[in-house]
């Protein structure tokens, strides 16, 4: 390929990806056709194959059999596994992660109770129907409690700070396997749960950023206790 071809190309990527930051192609949107784009560009079908090539490979979009290319949504995974592997190796970076959510979900509960719609509500309750559930059945709820929490950040209306919310959560969900093992604890975390929806619902910001705040210090109790237990006992 000559320099003067892999110029243009970059140069087609880059123009592209730069629509898709200042969102003229969102998330999910089909981007235009190789044809349409040749022509827009004035080069050859073979040029924007590469531009796309190029995009595809750093994650921004992805082809569909028969149905074009669409940009992609934002991988969790691209920012969780790095901060998974520091939180496997390091102990006090779980604390710090508990700390961070404790600043951001006492916030989001507030503005939650303002925007909230009915229907996410009732999307809300029935996932701590199906918490409950879970846990009847023995198990930890886990998934459910993930996903309460990505609802209510929904539910607040800011996309930057469900993000932040999700990847705070996926990587604690890596050590919820051990804490949700412990006597009661995944009982208490549906009521703490079902009191902070209750708030939301009624649009009682203070009473749910309590609520949220009651349980995340619980939460971070919880790991405490965790990590104390698994720690050797010193010799005597």
């Amino acid at each position: 390929m000559s320099e003067k071809v892999r110029k243009r190309y970059e140069e087609i990527a880059e123009t592209l990806m730069q629509k898709i930051q200042d969102g003229e192609f969102q998330p999910g949107d089909r981007i235009p056709s190789e044809r349409y784009l040749a022509k827009e560009y004035n080069v050859s079908r073979s040029v924007i194959r590469e531009a796309l090539r190029s995009m595809e490979q750093i994650g921004c979009v992805e082809p569909r059999i028969g149905g074009g290319t669409f940009v992609k949504f934002p991988e969790i995974s691209a920012v969780v596994d790095p901060l998974a592997i520091i939180f496997s190796q390091d102990e006090q970076f779980a604390f710090e992660i508990t700390e961070t959510r404790l600043i951001l979900e006492t916030e989001i509960v507030k503005l939650a109770a303002k925007r909230r719609t009915e229907e996410q509500i009732r999307q809300m309750r029935s996932t701590l129907y199906q918490m409950q559930r879970e846990i009847l059945k023995g198990g930890k709820g886990i998934e459910e409690d993930a996903k309460f929490h990505n609802q209510l950040a929904e539910a607040a209306g800011n996309r930057a700070l469900q993000l932040l919310v999700a990847t705070c959560a996926e990587v604690l969900n890596r050590s919820m396997e051990v804490t949700q093992r412990m006597e009661g604890v995944p009982q208490k975390a549906l009521i703490d749960h079902e009191r902070v929806l209750d708030a939301v619902e009624q649009k009682d910001g203070k009473a749910a950023e309590r609520c949220m705040r009651i349980h995340l210090l619980r939460a971070d109790s919880n790991l405490k206790k965790a990590r104390e237990a698994a720690q050797p006992a010193s010799p005597t």
